[in-house]
Protein backbone atom coordinates (compact mmCIF):
# COMPACT_ATOMS: atom_id res chain seq x y z
CA UNK A 1 0.00 0.00 0.00
CA UNK A 2 2.55 2.43 0.83
CA UNK A 3 4.39 1.62 -2.33
CA UNK A 4 1.12 2.23 -4.26
CA UNK A 5 0.79 5.85 -2.59
CA UNK A 6 4.20 6.56 -2.78
CA UNK A 7 4.34 6.19 -7.17
CA UNK A 8 1.36 7.21 -7.32
CA UNK A 9 1.40 10.39 -5.14
CA UNK A 10 4.42 11.85 -4.48
CA UNK A 11 5.19 14.31 -6.64
CA UNK A 12 8.66 14.89 -8.03
CA UNK A 13 10.87 17.55 -7.32
CA UNK A 14 12.65 18.89 -10.46
CA UNK A 15 16.64 20.52 -8.96
CA UNK A 16 15.88 23.95 -8.42
CA UNK A 17 16.60 26.12 -12.28
CA UNK A 18 18.86 28.58 -10.54
CA UNK A 19 21.34 25.32 -9.94
CA UNK A 20 24.42 26.22 -11.23
CA UNK A 21 26.96 23.18 -11.16
CA UNK A 22 29.59 25.73 -13.33
CA UNK A 23 33.08 23.91 -12.78
CA UNK A 24 32.13 20.96 -10.94
CA UNK A 25 33.01 17.29 -12.32
CA UNK A 26 30.62 14.75 -11.95
CA UNK A 27 30.65 10.81 -12.25
CA UNK A 28 27.54 8.52 -13.49
CA UNK A 29 27.97 4.78 -13.86
CA UNK A 30 25.90 3.36 -16.19
CA UNK A 31 25.26 5.60 -18.05
CA UNK A 32 24.57 4.95 -21.33
CA UNK A 33 20.65 4.31 -21.39
CA UNK A 34 17.82 5.04 -19.20
CA UNK A 35 18.39 6.56 -16.11
CA UNK A 36 21.98 7.47 -15.70
CA UNK A 37 21.53 8.87 -19.20
CA UNK A 38 18.65 11.12 -17.88
CA UNK A 39 20.58 12.48 -15.15
CA UNK A 40 23.47 13.10 -17.00
CA UNK A 41 21.08 15.21 -19.48
CA UNK A 42 19.83 16.96 -16.83
CA UNK A 43 22.89 17.72 -14.95
CA UNK A 44 24.47 19.61 -18.13
CA UNK A 45 21.34 21.13 -18.24
CA UNK A 46 22.87 23.00 -15.03
CA UNK A 47 25.97 23.69 -16.67
CA UNK A 48 27.81 20.91 -14.94
CA UNK A 49 31.35 21.85 -16.52
CA UNK A 50 32.75 18.20 -16.83
CA UNK A 51 30.80 14.57 -16.62
CA UNK A 52 32.44 10.95 -17.14
CA UNK A 53 29.97 8.44 -18.56
CA UNK A 54 31.18 5.26 -17.07
CA UNK A 55 29.88 1.97 -19.45
CA UNK A 56 30.68 -0.97 -20.38
CA UNK A 57 30.52 -0.50 -23.86
CA UNK A 58 32.30 2.78 -24.95
CA UNK A 59 31.03 2.34 -28.65
CA UNK A 60 27.05 2.28 -27.15
CA UNK A 61 28.90 5.44 -24.35
CA UNK A 62 29.96 7.44 -27.68
CA UNK A 63 26.28 7.19 -29.60
CA UNK A 64 24.38 8.07 -26.11
CA UNK A 65 26.93 10.69 -25.60
CA UNK A 66 26.55 12.31 -29.31
CA UNK A 67 23.30 14.02 -28.06
CA UNK A 68 24.66 15.87 -25.05
CA UNK A 69 27.96 16.74 -26.78
CA UNK A 70 25.83 18.48 -29.86
CA UNK A 71 23.60 19.83 -27.38
CA UNK A 72 26.47 21.29 -24.83
CA UNK A 73 29.32 21.96 -26.91
CA UNK A 74 31.16 23.89 -23.91
CA UNK A 75 31.06 21.07 -21.47
CA UNK A 76 33.58 18.18 -21.39
CA UNK A 77 31.68 14.99 -21.81
CA UNK A 78 33.73 11.90 -21.91
CA UNK A 79 33.04 8.10 -21.91
CA UNK A 80 35.24 5.90 -19.99
CA UNK A 81 35.45 2.32 -19.80
CA UNK A 82 34.13 0.34 -16.60
CA UNK A 83 33.22 -3.55 -16.67
CA UNK A 84 31.17 -4.02 -13.11
CA UNK A 85 31.87 -7.96 -13.32
CA UNK A 86 35.30 -7.33 -13.71
CA UNK A 87 38.11 -6.32 -11.18
CA UNK A 88 40.65 -5.07 -13.48
CA UNK A 89 38.47 -2.85 -14.91
CA UNK A 90 36.99 -1.59 -11.45
CA UNK A 91 40.95 -1.01 -10.47
CA UNK A 92 42.05 0.63 -13.56
CA UNK A 93 38.80 2.87 -13.59
CA UNK A 94 39.52 4.44 -9.57
CA UNK A 95 43.22 4.38 -11.05
CA UNK A 96 41.73 7.05 -13.99
CA UNK A 97 39.88 8.65 -11.68
CA UNK A 98 42.54 9.50 -9.41
CA UNK A 99 44.37 12.17 -12.23
CA UNK A 100 41.26 13.94 -11.91
CA UNK A 101 42.10 17.56 -10.22
CA UNK A 102 38.71 17.69 -8.68
CA UNK A 103 35.48 15.33 -8.00
CA UNK A 104 32.22 16.60 -7.09
CA UNK A 105 30.44 13.92 -6.96
CA UNK A 106 29.67 9.88 -8.34
CA UNK A 107 26.67 8.30 -8.61
CA UNK A 108 26.63 4.70 -8.48
CA UNK A 109 24.17 3.80 -10.66
CA UNK A 110 25.11 0.56 -12.74
CA UNK A 111 22.96 -2.41 -11.97
CA UNK A 112 22.01 -6.08 -13.36
CA UNK A 113 19.41 -8.08 -12.58
CA UNK A 114 19.77 -11.89 -13.80
CA UNK A 115 16.91 -14.07 -13.88
CA UNK A 116 19.14 -17.30 -15.41
CA UNK A 117 21.68 -18.54 -12.94
CA UNK A 118 25.29 -17.29 -14.18
CA UNK A 119 28.63 -16.79 -12.60
CA UNK A 120 31.12 -14.61 -14.01
CA UNK A 121 34.14 -17.12 -14.98
CA UNK A 122 36.97 -14.46 -13.33
CA UNK A 123 35.19 -14.39 -10.08
CA UNK A 124 33.06 -17.19 -10.34
CA UNK A 125 30.49 -15.11 -8.03
CA UNK A 126 26.48 -15.10 -9.21
CA UNK A 127 26.85 -11.92 -11.68
CA UNK A 128 23.35 -9.91 -10.00
CA UNK A 129 25.60 -10.61 -6.57
CA UNK A 130 28.89 -9.39 -8.45
CA UNK A 131 27.63 -6.56 -10.22
CA UNK A 132 24.83 -4.97 -7.75
CA UNK A 133 26.72 -6.09 -4.51
CA UNK A 134 30.26 -7.13 -4.24
CA UNK A 135 31.64 -5.03 -7.30
CA UNK A 136 29.76 -2.20 -6.12
CA UNK A 137 31.74 -1.97 -2.83
CA UNK A 138 34.65 -2.31 -4.08
CA UNK A 139 34.17 0.33 -6.16
CA UNK A 140 32.97 2.29 -3.58
CA UNK A 141 36.09 1.69 -0.86
CA UNK A 142 38.46 2.39 -3.73
CA UNK A 143 37.15 5.44 -4.68
CA UNK A 144 36.75 6.92 -0.62
CA UNK A 145 40.79 7.81 -0.88
CA UNK A 146 40.23 9.47 -4.35
CA UNK A 147 37.42 11.67 -4.07
CA UNK A 148 38.64 12.74 -0.38
CA UNK A 149 41.71 13.94 -1.77
CA UNK A 150 40.38 15.42 -4.86
CA UNK A 151 37.55 16.64 -3.50
CA UNK A 152 36.16 20.49 -3.53
CA UNK A 153 37.74 23.07 -1.57
CA UNK A 154 36.47 23.32 2.10
CA UNK A 155 33.40 20.84 1.52
CA UNK A 156 33.38 17.43 0.95
CA UNK A 157 32.43 15.02 -2.00
CA UNK A 158 30.19 12.73 -2.16
CA UNK A 159 29.03 9.17 -3.73
CA UNK A 160 25.86 7.99 -3.78
CA UNK A 161 24.53 4.92 -4.21
CA UNK A 162 21.11 3.58 -5.99
CA UNK A 163 19.39 1.17 -4.03
CA UNK A 164 15.77 0.00 -4.16
CA UNK A 165 12.73 -0.38 -1.83
CA UNK A 166 12.84 -4.35 -2.35
CA UNK A 167 15.11 -3.94 0.16
CA UNK A 168 12.64 -4.05 2.14
CA UNK A 169 11.13 -7.38 1.54
CA UNK A 170 14.11 -9.11 0.98
CA UNK A 171 14.35 -12.71 1.73
CA UNK A 172 17.86 -13.21 2.08
CA UNK A 173 17.79 -17.33 2.28
CA UNK A 174 21.49 -17.19 2.45
CA UNK A 175 21.51 -15.21 5.31
CA UNK A 176 21.85 -17.98 7.88
CA UNK A 177 25.17 -19.82 5.07
CA UNK A 178 28.29 -20.31 6.84
CA UNK A 179 30.52 -18.99 4.84
CA UNK A 180 28.06 -16.53 3.69
CA UNK A 181 29.56 -15.36 -0.01
CA UNK A 182 29.59 -18.99 -0.89
CA UNK A 183 26.24 -19.46 -0.98
CA UNK A 184 25.81 -16.76 -3.27
CA UNK A 185 27.23 -18.87 -5.87
CA UNK A 186 25.04 -22.01 -5.57
CA UNK A 187 22.48 -22.87 -8.26
CA UNK A 188 20.36 -25.19 -5.92
CA UNK A 189 17.03 -24.23 -5.65
CA UNK A 190 17.45 -20.84 -8.69
CA UNK A 191 14.18 -20.43 -10.24
CA UNK A 192 12.63 -16.97 -11.01
CA UNK A 193 11.37 -16.34 -7.48
CA UNK A 194 14.68 -16.88 -6.48
CA UNK A 195 16.14 -14.31 -9.37
CA UNK A 196 13.74 -11.79 -8.15
CA UNK A 197 15.16 -12.43 -4.11
CA UNK A 198 18.47 -12.35 -5.04
CA UNK A 199 17.86 -8.51 -6.70
CA UNK A 200 16.27 -7.46 -3.31
CA UNK A 201 19.01 -8.73 -0.98
CA UNK A 202 21.55 -7.93 -3.07
CA UNK A 203 20.16 -3.85 -2.68
CA UNK A 204 19.80 -5.13 1.26
CA UNK A 205 23.26 -6.18 1.82
CA UNK A 206 23.95 -2.58 -0.06
CA UNK A 207 22.22 -0.65 2.99
CA UNK A 208 24.09 -2.83 4.98
CA UNK A 209 27.42 -1.93 3.77
CA UNK A 210 26.34 1.89 4.01
CA UNK A 211 25.41 1.66 7.48
CA UNK A 212 28.72 -0.01 8.12
CA UNK A 213 30.70 2.49 6.16
CA UNK A 214 29.91 4.96 7.79
CA UNK A 215 31.17 5.15 11.05
CA UNK A 216 34.69 4.63 9.15
CA UNK A 217 34.39 7.60 7.00
CA UNK A 218 34.28 11.51 8.03
CA UNK A 219 31.52 13.10 6.32
CA UNK A 220 33.51 16.34 5.84
CA UNK A 221 35.70 14.63 3.43
CA UNK A 222 32.72 12.53 1.63
CA UNK A 223 29.59 12.09 2.04
CA UNK A 224 27.91 8.45 1.50
CA UNK A 225 24.22 7.84 0.70
CA UNK A 226 22.32 5.60 -0.97
CA UNK A 227 18.89 6.63 -3.24
CA UNK A 228 15.51 4.91 -4.12
CA UNK A 229 14.46 6.22 -7.12
CA UNK A 230 11.06 4.30 -7.20
CA UNK A 231 9.42 1.88 -9.35
CA UNK A 232 10.65 3.67 -13.12
CA UNK A 233 8.62 2.68 -16.28
CA UNK A 234 11.88 2.17 -18.17
CA UNK A 235 15.13 1.41 -17.09
CA UNK A 236 16.92 -1.19 -19.04
CA UNK A 237 16.90 -3.76 -15.85
CA UNK A 238 14.18 -5.92 -17.32
CA UNK A 239 16.33 -7.44 -20.57
CA UNK A 240 16.73 -10.84 -18.91
CA UNK A 241 13.18 -11.32 -17.36
CA UNK A 242 11.34 -14.04 -19.20
CA UNK A 243 8.84 -13.23 -22.09
CA UNK A 244 5.83 -14.54 -20.48
CA UNK A 245 6.61 -12.06 -17.75
CA UNK A 246 7.26 -9.23 -19.68
CA UNK A 247 3.80 -8.06 -20.29
CA UNK A 248 2.60 -8.31 -16.68
CA UNK A 249 5.67 -6.23 -16.04
CA UNK A 250 4.89 -3.56 -18.32
CA UNK A 251 1.48 -3.05 -17.56
CA UNK A 252 2.85 -2.36 -13.78
CA UNK A 253 4.86 0.32 -15.28
CA UNK A 254 2.49 1.46 -17.29
CA UNK A 255 -0.20 2.06 -14.37
CA UNK A 256 2.40 2.28 -11.65
CA UNK A 257 6.09 3.68 -12.75
CA UNK A 258 7.42 6.84 -12.61
CA UNK A 259 9.08 8.89 -15.50
CA UNK A 260 12.92 8.33 -16.08
CA UNK A 261 13.22 12.18 -16.35
CA UNK A 262 11.41 11.44 -12.28
CA UNK A 263 14.05 9.25 -11.19
CA UNK A 264 16.87 11.16 -12.20
CA UNK A 265 15.81 14.06 -10.11
CA UNK A 266 16.21 11.87 -7.03
CA UNK A 267 19.67 10.91 -8.07
CA UNK A 268 20.67 14.86 -8.59
CA UNK A 269 18.94 15.34 -4.93
CA UNK A 270 21.04 12.36 -3.04
CA UNK A 271 23.95 13.60 -5.02
CA UNK A 272 24.20 17.15 -5.41
CA UNK A 273 21.58 18.98 -3.27
CA UNK A 274 21.55 16.92 0.08
CA UNK A 275 24.33 17.58 2.62
CA UNK A 276 26.16 15.75 5.54
CA UNK A 277 22.82 15.01 7.09
CA UNK A 278 22.25 12.15 4.87
CA UNK A 279 25.76 10.56 5.29
CA UNK A 280 25.25 6.29 5.74
CA UNK A 281 21.49 7.12 4.94
CA UNK A 282 18.63 5.81 2.59
CA UNK A 283 17.01 8.95 0.74
CA UNK A 284 13.08 7.78 -0.45
CA UNK A 285 10.72 10.70 -1.73
CA UNK A 286 13.79 13.07 -0.75
CA UNK A 287 13.23 11.77 2.58
CA UNK A 288 16.17 10.45 4.94
CA UNK A 289 14.13 6.96 5.70
CA UNK A 290 14.87 3.91 8.32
Amino acid sequence: MHLIKSQLFVKGRPPPKDLDLTGQTGIVTGSNTGLGLECARILLDHQLSRIILAVRSTQKGNAAAAELRKKHPSSKIEIWSLDMLGYPSIRAFVQRCATLERIDFVILNAGLVQTEFRTHEATGHEETFQVNYLSTALLTLLLLPVLKENRPKEQPSRITLVSSSLANVAKFAEQAAEPLIPAFDDPKGWNFAAASDRYSTSKLLGHMFVVKLKDFVIADDVVVNLVEPGFIRATGLDRSVPALVQPVLGVSRLLLGRTVKFGAWTYIDAAVLKGKETHGSVLDDWNIVP
